[in-house]
Formats: structure tokens, C-alpha cells, sequence
């Protein structure tokens, strides 16, 4: 009976119930079954049209008029007219099991609550005294029921509502974790995407950027160069190469540029022929690896090599540069080494144009860190390092 229709139907069946059962005695006389059948009807009438409507619809949710003294004069009404029905019949002291359970759901506090329950005992048990004529047994009768009522009565109230006090409570807690949760997965979406669009700017830096830099220059060595087909058949490769690497991000598949559509050694190999067409630095790379590397770690280390030699060409002025790739006891190292002027107070967190912020940042997705090396005008070292995924798989075997 935790519904409002629930109760409809326990307070229609008890005043029908005691309705017959007064309307059927034959000890009473007609006036008094008459008397009785229209208190008990009258009683049925208040709660349908005051206290029903402070019942709550489902009980533990505040989904309910709130009470006020409007609720506690309905109640001393159902009080006085349960007496008068007791006070004519002493059976009709089983309007109780509808009369004390609704002044607990139409009360506005437990302190109402308590206080109307002793108020409606008393009166039923006066009430009941005064049917039995106030004799010694009636009167120590009628104590003992108002007494026994108001303990049961007071016990299994405090009892229900702590239950229905901990129902809402427990609502309320669902419904904030529901919503944390909402707001969690829109902050989980909001990261996601801001973390895409990261993803996607860099790989635009890396990959188109980088081959609409190499554009402009070879276009700019076109135009002072005497015979400038050959410069004019690497600025459309150049371009060929944007346009792939274009295509391979707008069909979501950014994290394997055209760079990295060949072979790991063989992609190296052709990012070196192309620095060096581009930029007539001489290039020598070094690959020595034992195993294939996950498709995710190549790429990151294609970027590095993409931005260093980007570095290189736009800042370094160098003659020379050495890439190697190898294994290093538990670690993977890229190094990329010139013999230019330096980095010129440069550094990792630099924003100079240099890349390196946003190369440390997709370096330290794999776990792996960076660090620059610069020997005073004669040169700089790049180096990446990131853990062996061979070793770390034998490591977690064991």
C-alpha cells in the first residue's frame, strides 16, 4: 500500500465493512445504525475530500499537497467523527486502522504526527469508556487500548517513516549521481573533441602544412633557377603528396598519412629522398630494428621525423643531417642529428615556430619523452625515446 490508490481502496473497503456490519446488528436500534452508517459515510466523505489530498501519490516522493493547518483541522474532523461512531458502537474502534495511518501521511512533520496520535487515541478511548458506561473494566479497558494504540501506533509510524524518509533521500542521491553523470559525459565528450580537433591540428601541421611549406620554397627556387623543370616535378610531387595527405584526413584516416602507406624503413627512407630533393641538404638514415612496431607508434615516430626535418630545413641551415632509428636495451630511439647553427636559445617549450611543444605532447601519448641536444653552434641532436613494446610484452608475460 505504498499508492494513493492503494489507500482509496483500504478506506472505501473499511467504511463499507463497518458500514454493513452496523447496518446488519440487530442490537442496535434503527436511529443508531442509521447514526452510524452516516458517520462512517461522512468519514469516508472527509477523506476523499480533504485528506485524500495530502496522501501522497506514491509514498517516499514528495508528489503531494503540502500539509498545513488546513490538514490538521481535517484531521481533528476524522478524530471527532471515529469518536462519535466508538462512542455509539464499541466495534466501531476498528475505524482505527484507517484513522492513526492517515494522520502520519497527512501530517506536515513527525511532531504533528506523534502529537494527533495521542489526541486520537485519547478520544477513541474516552469515547470507548463512555460506551461501556464508565464502569471500573470499561474504563481500564478503554486506558489499555488508547495506551497500547499509542505506542504501536507511535512506533511503526517513526518505523515507516524513516523507510519513506530514506526512499527520498535515496531518490534525490539517484537523481543527482544521474545527472553528475549526464554533466560527466558531456565533460567526457567535450575532452573527446577538443581532443580531436588537437589530433587533427597536428596532423594538419605535420602533413599538409609541412608540404605547402615545401611548396613556397621550391616555387621560390623556381623562380631564380635557370632551369627550373626539375624544381617545378618536386613542387607537383610536393603537391601530389598535400592532396593525399588531405584526402587521408577527411576520410578519417589521418593517423596513416600517405607517409606511412609504404613500409615502416621504406616510409623513413622516402621522407629522407624528399628533405633532400627539397632542400639539397645530403641525408643518411639509419634503420635497425628487430620487430615490427604498432601501426600507432610508426606513425608518431613518422611525425617527428616530418617536424624535425622540417626544423632542420626552415632554421638550421645545414649541410648535413643523420637519421637513425634502433633499438636501445628496453627503449626505441629516433635521433636526428645536423651539423647547422644551432638552436639558437631555443627550447622544447618554445612557440617559435618550431613545432616541438606539440611534438613533446604526441611523444607523451605513447609514454615516451623528447629532449634536444645543442653542441654550441656546431649542430643539433633530436632525440625521441619511447618504450620497447617487444620488451614491455615479454615483461608483462613474466
Amino acid at each position: 500500500m505504498n499508492t494513493r490508490h492503494w489507500w482509496d481502496i483500504a478506506v472505501g473497503l473499511v467504511i463499507i465493512v463497518l458500514s454493513a456490519i452496523s447496518a446488519m446488528n440487530s442490537e442496535y436500534s434503527i436511529v443508531e445504525r442509521w447514526a452510524l452508517v452516516a458517520l462512517l459515510l461522512s468519514l469516508g466523505a472527509l477523506y476523499g475530500a480533504v485528506l485524500r489530498r495530502f496522501v501522497p501519490v506514491q509514498i517516499g516522493l514528495d508528489q503531494h499537497d503540502t500539509p498545513t493547518i488546513y490538514s490538521m483541522v481535517g484531521q481533528m474532523a476524522m478524530i471527532a467523527l471515529a469518536a462519535a461512531t466508538v462512542s455509539l458502537s464499541a466495534d466501531m474502534m476498528n475505524t482505527m486502522v484507517i484513522v492513526l495511518p492517515l494522520i502520519w501521511l497527512s501530517s506536515s512533520g513527525t511532531r504533528q504526527a506523534v502529537l494527533m496520535n495521542v489526541v486520537a487515541t485519547s478520544a477513541l478511548g474516552t469515547a470507548f469508556a463512555f460506551n461501556q458506561g464508565w464502569t471500573t473494566s470499561g474504563n481500564i479497558t478503554a486506558f489499555a487500548i488508547a495506551g497500547i494504540s499509542t505506542a504501536f501506533s507511535v512506533a511503526l509510524g517513526l518505523w515507516i517513516s524513516g523507510i519513506a524518509n530514506w526512499g527520498s533521500e535515496r531518490a534525490r542521491l539517484l537523481e543527482e549521481l544521474t545527472e553528475a553523470q549526464s554533466e560527466l559525459e558531456a565533460a567526457h565528450r567535450e575532452s573527446g573533441a577538443a581532443g580531436e580537433r588537437e589530433r587533427i591540428a597536428r596532423d594538419i601541421h605535420d602533413t599538409i602544412a609541412q608540404s605547402l611549406t615545401s611548396i613556397v620554397m621550391l616555387a621560390q627556387r623556381a623562380s631564380r633557377d635557370s632551369n627550373p623543370a626539375q624544381t617545378i616535378a618536386v613542387v607537383e610531387e610536393t603537391a601530389r603528396d598535400a592532396l593525399s595527405d588531405a584526402r587521408g584526413l577527411v576520410a578519417a584516416n589521418a593517423t596513416v598519412a600517405a607517409t606511412a602507406s609504404a613500409p615502416f624503413e621504406a616510409s623513413l627512407t622516402r621522407l629522407g629522398t624528399r628533405f633532400a630533393r627539397e632542400s639539397g641538404v645530403q641525408i643518411s638514415t639509419t634503420v635497425e630494428l628487430s620487430q615490427q612496431l604498432p601501426r600507432e607508434l610508426e606513425v608518431m615516430l613518422l611525425r617527428c621525423v616530418q617536424e624535425g626535418l622540417a626544423n632542420v630545413r626552415k632554421h638550421a641551415r645545414a649541410g648535413h643531417v643523420a637519421m637513425a632509428l634502433q633499438r636501445v636495451d628496453q627503449e626505441i630511439r629516433l635521433t636526428i642529428t645536423d651539423d647547422g647553427r644551432g638552436l639558437g636559445g631555443a627550447t622544447i617549450d618554445d612557440e617559435r615556430g618550431f613545432g616541438l611543444p606539440g611534438m613533446r605532447e604526441r611523444v607523451a601519448l605513447v609514454g615516451g619523452t623528447l629532449s634536444l641536444s645543442d653542441a654550441g653552434g656546431d649542430g643539433v641532436t633530436l632525440a625521441v625515446t619511447v618504450p620497447n613494446p617487444e620488451a614491455l610484452t615479454q615483461e608483462s608475460l613474466t
